[in-house]
């Protein structure tokens, strides 16, 4: 093997090695400008924001981790994947891999009352300060509600 082709061996595999992971990333959400795609209110707290991503490559953004799955079962999109944000640390999670507390006395915007953590014990703590239950995105998926009271903002 020559100099000149371990040099671009050396290169391709840098590249490789340094390549973005292919599949969809959570999206960037304009805070203080974004609406959510469910009540068109505009996304300001990151606490609270959740997103999906669509096979076909569209991010759907939300104010309220509850106005997320109210949105999917309205509209069934083919999801490639949902995130959520940690409520301490505000980094985007997989919202399948989460860990989910939900408590009426939690101040979400459109007022369903979940915080997401990506670590279990903290979503207990959190649940135990707020009188809250920890659920899974499966639970969530199935008993999300609107809460009482509220009508909805959507389109």
């Amino acid at each position: 093997m020559t100099r000149l082709s371990r040099i671009l061996v050396l290169l391709t595999w840098m590249l490789t090695a340094c390549a973005r992971p292919s599949g969809p990333r959570p999206p960037d959400i304009a805070y203080g400008k974004d609406p959510c795609a469910e009540c068109g209110m505009i996304i300001n707290d990151p606490r609270f924001a959740a997103a999906y991503v669509t096979r076909d490559g569209q991010a759907r953004l939300f104010d309220d981790i509850g106005d997320m799955v109210v949105h999917y079962r309205k509209h069934l999109e083919d999801v490639a994947a949902f995130y959520v944000h940690d409520h301490e640390t505000r980094a985007w999670i997989d919202a399948t891999q989460a860990f989910f507390v939900h408590a009426p006395s939690i101040p979400s915007p459109m007022g369903y009352g979940l915080a997401a953590f990506s670590d279990r014990s903290r979503a207990e703590a959190f649940a135990r300060a707020h009188g809250g239950e920890v659920r899974d995105w499966t639970r969530i998926l199935q008993e999300t509600q609107p809460p009482h009271g509220s009508h909805s903002h959507g389109p």
